[in-house]
């Protein structure tokens, strides 16, 4: 998979080889009228010669794209074997600090088309002196307080579904953000709370767009927490009803554990 971005022409920001590499590759497409765009699916050979293309749409459905890759299979006359690199996820988190409360946010649209086929991840890392602020000031069985501004708006500012960037930042206006916290349930040092959250933001489909397109969530979840030693054991959160203008969407946010973090950087 290549980004257009990058690689595109005299406009890329990518390396000059792989440039000129991408040029190559679409050329021979072009030249063999075996289909090009900058959304589409090129197969080469271990020649490095095009054997096969296929546009975007008709490589969504599995009814296409099953029998176009078993006719790659044919042409080369592949047989079975082990993967040539170690299957590993596909969005991980980067390095981070030992104390940190890591958050994956996963946010789905319910809506069919190319852009609702696949979740957008993102993950929220929030430092110490941020997490402790979902922490209650008392330890009264019955406490109810709210997340400050500032880290409620760090928790918010993803919970949209996918939709186009290319810019790597992050673009959305927090209008609203708000997560009340009431402890139900105390046995000994340990806690839990449940969450009951709003967010509404504002978030253009396109980098470039001008249009006001808006997600709005209510959410609900909980956190579990040590009184005694001021520690987060995890996060839960959901939307129960979310939209992005007018398309229905699903986000969670869970807190990922020491071990899990580990698994998933290996």
């Amino acid at each position: 998979m290549t980004s257009r971005n990058e690689l595109a022409g005299d406009v890329g920001t990518g390396p000059a080889p792989e440039t000129a590499e991408r040029k190559r590759i679409y050329l021979d497409f072009f030249f063999k009228k075996l289909g090009v765009g900058d959304v589409h699916v090129y197969v080469i050979g271990p020649d490095k010669a095009a054997i096969g293309g296929l546009d975007i749409n008709p490589a969504q459905n599995p009814a296409t794209m099953a029998p176009f890759l078993q006719g790659i299979v044919e042409k080369l006359r592949v047989t079975p074997s082990a993967p040539s690199f170690k299957p590993r996820p596909q969005s991980r988190p980067g390095p981070v600090a030992a104390d940190s409360l890591v958050v994956h946010l996963v946010s789905r649209a319910h809506a069919p088309g190319t852009w609702h086929e696949f979740p957008s991840e993102n993950w929220i890392v929030l430092a110490k002196d941020e997490w402790s602020q979902l922490l209650p000031a008392t330890s009264a069985p019955k406490a109810t307080w709210t997340i400050p501004p500032p880290v409620a708006k760090k928790l918010a500012e993803w919970i949209y579904p996918q939709n186009e960037e290319k810019t790597m930042q992050n673009r959305a206006r927090i209008d609203d953000a708000r997560f009340r916290l009431t402890t139900v349930r105390v046995e000994g040092t340990l806690a839990r709370a449940r969450i009951d959250g709003h967010v509404r933001l504002l978030h253009t489909f396109y980098p470039t767009g001008k249009a006001e397109d808006f997600a709005d969530s209510d959410l609900s979840g909980y956190v579990d927490f040590d009184l005694g030693d001021k520690r987060i054991q995890r996060l839960r959160i959901v939307t129960t009803k979310a939209a992005y203008n007018t398309t229905p969407f699903s986000a969670s946010l869970v807190s990922m554990s020491k071990e899990t973090l580990a698994a998933l950087n290996y």
